[in-house]
């Protein structure tokens, strides 16, 4: 069967599987939002009627300064009678080679299985956080400053105040999506029930929550601030509804522990799942414009071994001198790092150190070589907010 690029015509077939394969009904929120999606992204299909599919989304990331496109894949769906025979492997060779056609140097993805998709070179890059605290042990707040005011809108009418300080802050730089204005209001039509305060100085946003009330639950899904005034201000908020919640629920893709924040740090109830999965899909690029932790490193030769993605493997020669960074493949050389594309993940994305992957018997080569590279790379690990 041959791998079909789908068209615009072909929508409805497409969402008839998806929503067949993941047993999710119709609803106007729900079809307006997959629209969306289809309408920005590469979609693949097999099979005449079609078969299995996958949606390649145009995203772009922010990583360290750098911007990098992604291709975000999703919705990766057969109909029972055709699991197993390879389609999706077939579909993933065409959707890789038109992501190198596009520019989209990176691929993330959220697995039902690491161990599927592993096949496919992609690795464990994001991690969640998921903050639990029981109502009648909410922290006091401070007051906040009384400059500052937090103002209630639909998530709608919030996005241009919620663009503005996620754009400006921090742990969206660290591999987070770059949100175009047609992705917030994606969001908007995916989640009707969350709502948005913000916080205001004056005519400026800075920060706000994003939450959903939830039977007994107070949900935060999303917490984003400018400074301590707008977090007090926002937590002050947030503490308000204590008196109707049994309970708060805060899932964060910050790794970061909040225990050292409480006066008794048992009250929080916290745990760290597997969340996203990453893959290089135009390994020179994203080396070559990689934000190195150094100015200046010796040339280094790394093998890469990338089993899926041949233009990626093999032997690369790294040099940085005074900043300007050369990442070039080379015919023939003594490597003095072995590795995988799935560790070289790990190590540039902040996962686990190189040394460590030594250490563990993940990446062969120079020891002492391998220590000082694995100092060139960003020393925490990424952070992704979205999903898809």
């Amino acid at each position: 069967m041959t791998v079909q690029l789908l068209q615009a015509a072909q929508e409805a077939e497409f969402y008839a599987l998806a929503r067949y394969a993941f047993n999710k009904p119709q609803s106007p929120n729900r079809d307006a939002a997959f629209a969306s999606l289809y309408a920005h992204s590469d979609v693949w299909g097999i099979g005449e009627p079609l078969q299995s599919g996958l949606l390649s989304t145009n995203f772009a990331v922010d990583f360290a300064g750098v911007n990098y496109k992604m291709s975000g894949i999703g919705y990766v769906a057969s109909y029972p009678e055709a699991g197993g025979n390879g389609g999706i492997t077939a579909i993933m060779h065409e959707a890789f080679a038109k992501m190198r056609e596009n520019g989209e140097t990176l691929s993330y993805l959220a697995p039902f299985s690491a161990t599927f998709y592993r096949r496919f070179g992609y690795e464990g890059a994001f991690d969640q956080v998921t903050h639990e605290l029981n109502a009648s042990d909410f922290p006091k707040v401070p007051r906040p400053n009384a400059a500052l005011s937090v103002k209630r809108m639909r998530f709608a009418a919030a996005i241009p105040a919620m663009q503005e300080v996620y754009d400006r802050n921090k742990v969206s730089t660290r591999g987070g999506l770059l949100r175009a204005n047609w992705w917030w209001l994606n969001l908007a039509d995916h989640y009707p029930k969350r709502e948005v305060a913000v916080a205001m100085m004056g005519d400026r946003a800075t920060g706000y929550v994003v939450y959903e009330r939830a039977g007994d639950t107070f949900i935060l899904h999303e917490l984003m601030h400018d400074d301590l005034d707008a977090l007090i201000a926002l937590g002050r908020f947030v503490g308000a509804h204590r008196s109707a919640f049994a309970k708060f629920v805060y899932t964060t893709g910050n790794p970061e522990s909040l225990h050292d924040l409480f006066p008794e740090p048992l009250v929080l109830k916290s745990s760290t799942a597997a969340y996203m999965m990453a893959r290089i899909v135009d390994l020179k690029d994203f080396m070559q414009r990689y934000p190195y932790q150094v100015s200046d490193l010796a040339p280094v030769i790394l093998q890469v071994n990338d089993d899926f993605i041949p233009e990626n493997n093999g032997l690369w020669e790294l040099s940085i001198n005074d900043g300007q960074v050369s990442f070039e493949a080379v015919k023939k050389g003594e490597p003095a790092v072995i590795l995988s594309e799935q560790q070289l993940v790990k190590a540039t994305f902040g996962v686990r150190r190189l040394r460590e992957l030594y250490n563990l018997g993940l990446v062969d080569g120079d020891a002492y070589t391998i220590g000082v590279l694995s100092d060139i790379f960003i020393p925490h690990q990424t952070q992704l907010y979205d999903y898809f």
